[in-house]
């Protein structure tokens, strides 16, 4: 590799040994080309080792819950692959781990020391001598590997047929347009006169890939020749302590020689660039500030600048039907529009001072000054209905990118289908049923309707067959509209009142009262209400992007909408993360209810005794609804505990006339939430099914006087990392919110 084509990739990426502030990171990508596991053995022989032994091995502490065996660890956490477990990659972890392993360290010799694969931080090679149990911590090497079907030439006979080949399940090679018995004859036609002996032939091969993170390193001289085009980061991670591991030896040329270069070198043919330059986090968002407020009403992790976890960052397709968005946002991800093209965001002045050309030279700012545009600037005046698309995309899924703002969901991948409100009432009604059925792509999980039609002739049903045919797959949620309206018996608007189906839920704008909030309302307008509609959010100046890649705030009811649709995305991505591998909670195809997620935003949210008769349930909140795997309880003394409940009550008594809600079972209850203007516990469960359903009615009880007082509630929590049972009498619970599935 040309030292150009090596300093483009030592360019992209960064990372420090335990770095609390920002430093230059360096991130490549490894790929595997082994043709068989005894090569893959030797490839991650020589990937662990030339990490480890120039220092940039990164490290995470696990326990031994399956196995006590270091290379049964190393297998079952997916960091190791192959043939057979080289003796040298079993010296490593028994360095790593030196208090539950010894092994003979002899001095590598001068010859041994001149290549990073012929030793283990210096010293000769050694089998180690574990003494581990199960339940040890133990250290192992911090590496997400991924499988990818890549295509191949290779040898086969001349009398080689594609059906002799055998696909593998964990091949997929819809990248190349199709299955893998497709793509092989699509690459092999049958041969004429095929001549004898050897010949070449195009066949799919598993891959293994994985991100490289490699240390600040002062002594390289490609390093020293980027200075100031490295990026920075405050993400962090845990590297090798050389002082703590390497022989004398090995310390003095680790000090004296540029180790990352040598690593290159040897690594040089699996390394690729990782296509991306910054890696930026919640503070990296110079509007984030503008939107704490906004975070703090939802109860949002962003309000307290944590980050998502990773079990809710898994994308979620979500599709937008709404105005059209011609020009992409700097501060939007890319969109796919209903045509299956895409929108890229434009290039910012940083983007572009960035960017690298096919001959991997740097091109000068100078030259593309004209397509530089800025992207932190909020504009009081941009209120434009042409904007109204790209507004309601900011709020689900702006990215953490370090220009602007971020979205509810910044890692949500976003659809729009444009939709045209110049027609007629009637024919705006009748296309939007057609786009509905036709045009949403597969896999979609969540849908936002920002907008309200009302039918010229009653009993227009399109639309509402339209929705229902989606029930097992698609959430819409619709915005309530800005009338100003309760909207009661005779309610027509179209979605908004369709939320009677199972899988639609309707949104109320709120105002920004935290303690009190009521509808969202000004001199001309207002949100609509109604005792049916499930659901509200904050409606009064949201933060968002609008066109001309400037930002705005905007109100309404089209800007509480998308926050419930993020969230939505937000539940779908950790449930499916979560349950993915229990068909008995999900539906087929791997995918949780629309049903079950939108119950779900309606328990967990927010209750106020002012919004009673206007709204459902109450103002959402984040926090509580994608917390997903554990029950969460609020006592009456002020103790927040979560974790699994492993004892208490199977059925509990409210004080009732009505002998059906006199008996609950205790499986079957979401939430109980006191409520202090009535001195009772507000009580939402499934009914009218078995224990623990999730796809029976969802009813609410509005004052529930709870008599069961006395038995114990037990509750196995974690504490730093220790778990233990914490047990409370059940009067002593002032709020409960059951997992999203029991046992």
């Amino acid at each position: 590799m040309r030292s150009v084509a090596m300093a483009m990739v030592l360019a992209l990426g960064a990372t420090e040994i335990a770095a609390q502030s920002a430093v230059p990171e360096l991130v490549l990508e490894w790929r595997s080309k082994g043709e068989n596991a005894a090569e893959l053995s030797t490839e991650m022989e020589t990937f662990y080792l030339s990490l480890f032994n120039s220092g940039n091995l990164t490290l995470r502490k696990i326990k031994m819950d399956k196995s006590p065996f270091a290379e049964r660890v190393l297998r079952d956490e997916k960091l190791f692959f192959g043939a057979y477990f080289p003796q040298s990659i079993d010296a490593m972890m028994c360095d790593l781990n030196p208090h539950l392993c010894r092994r003979d360290r002899n001095a590598a010799s001068e010859r041994q020391l001149r290549s990073l694969t012929s030793h283990v931080a210096g010293y000769v090679i050694s089998q180690g001598r574990w003494r581990t149990k199960l339940g040890d911590t133990i250290t192992v090497p911090d590496y997400n590997f991924r499988t990818i079907t890549t295509l191949t030439r290779q040898q086969v006979p001349s009398d080689w047929d594609v059906s002799q080949f055998t696909v593998s399940a964990q091949m997929d090679c819809s990248a190349f347009k199709g299955s893998c018995d497709d793509v092989i004859a699509r690459f092999n036609p049958p041969i004429i006169n095929a001549p004898g002996g050897m010949r070449s032939v195009t066949l799919p091969q598993l891959q293994l890939q994985t991100a490289v993170t490699l240390r600040t390193d002062p002594q390289s001289k490609l390093v020293r020749s980027l200075v100031g085009s490295l990026v920075t980061s405050d993400r962090s991670k845990v590297f090798v302590d050389p002082t703590a591991i390497f022989a004398p030896a090995w310390q003095k040329q680790f000090a004296s020689i540029s180790l990352n270069d040598l690593a290159l070198k040897i690594l040089q043919p699996n390394l690729r660039t990782t296509g991306s330059v910054k890696d930026y986090g919640l503070s990296d968002e110079p509007l984030v500030a503008d939107q704490i407020d906004l975070f703090k009403l939802i109860h949002h992790p962003f309000a307290n600048m944590e980050e998502l976890s990773e079990q809710h960052r898994h994308p979620v397709d979500v599709v937008i039907i709404d105005s059209a968005v011609t020009q992409g946002h700097c501060d939007l991800p890319s969109l796919i529009l209903g045509d299956g093209e895409v929108l890229d965001p434009p290039e910012t002045e940083e983007g572009v001072a960035s960017d690298v050309d096919a001959d991997t030279t740097v091109v000068p700012a100078s030259t593309v000054a004209e397509t530089q545009v800025e992207c932190s600037e909020i504009d009081p005046l941009a209120l434009s209905q042409s904007e109204h698309g790209a507004a309601v995309a900011g709020v689900i899924a702006s990215p953490e990118n370090g220009r602007g703002m971020v979205g509810i969901n910044p890692y949500a991948r976003l659809h729009m289908i444009s939709f045209d409100k110049t027609l007629s009432r009637d024919r705006q009604i009748v296309r939007l049923a057609e786009q509905i059925m036709v045009d949403i792509p597969v896999g979609v999980r969540v849908a936002n309707l920002s907008f309200g039609l009302l039918p010229d002739f009653q009993g227009n049903g399109e639309v509402e067959n339209a929705l229902r045919i989606y029930e097992s797959r698609l959430l819409i949620v619709a915005a309530a509209g800005n009338e100003a309206k309760m909207l009661n018996n005779g309610c027509s608007l179209i979605p908004a009142c369709l939320n009677a189906l199972e899988n639609v839920i309707t949104v109320v704008g709120l105002n920004d009262s935290f303690e009190n909030p009521a509808p969202w309302r000004t001199a001309s307008q207002g949100s609509n209400t109604s005792p049916r509609f499930e659901i509200g959010a904050p409606a009064m100046n949201v933060l968002t992007t609008t066109s001309g890649n400037v930002f705005a705030r905007m109100s309404g009811t089209s800007f509480a909408a998308p926050q419930v649709t993020a969230a939505a995305s937000l539940i779908f991505s950790t449930g499916e993360f979560i349950y993915g591998d229990n068909p008995e909670v999900l539906q087929t195809g791997g995918q949780l209810a629309p049903k079950v997620v939108k119950d779900r935003l309606i328990y967990t949210a927010d209750f106020f005794p002012g919004l009673n008769g206007q709204i459902l349930a109450g103002r959402l909140n984040i926090e509580r609804a994608i917390n997903l795997q554990y029950a969460q309880f609020e006592l009456f003394d002020g103790r927040r505990i979560v974790g699994q409940v492993v004892g208490g009550p199977d059925t509990i008594a409210c004080r009732s006339p009505d002998p059906a809600e006199q008996f609950q079972s205790w499986w079957n209850i979401r939430r109980l939430t006191f409520n202090d203007a009535k001195d009772r516990h507000i009580l939402f469960q499934h009914v009218g099914a078995g224990d623990g359903s999730r796809y029976s009615e969802l009813d609410r009880n509005g004052s529930c006087l709870v008599a069961t007082l006395s038995p114990m509630v037990d509750v196995r929590v974690t504490i730093d990392g220790v778990p233990e049972v914490v047990s409370f009498p059940f009067r002593e619970i002032r709020d409960y919110t059951s997992p999203l599935f029991q046992g």
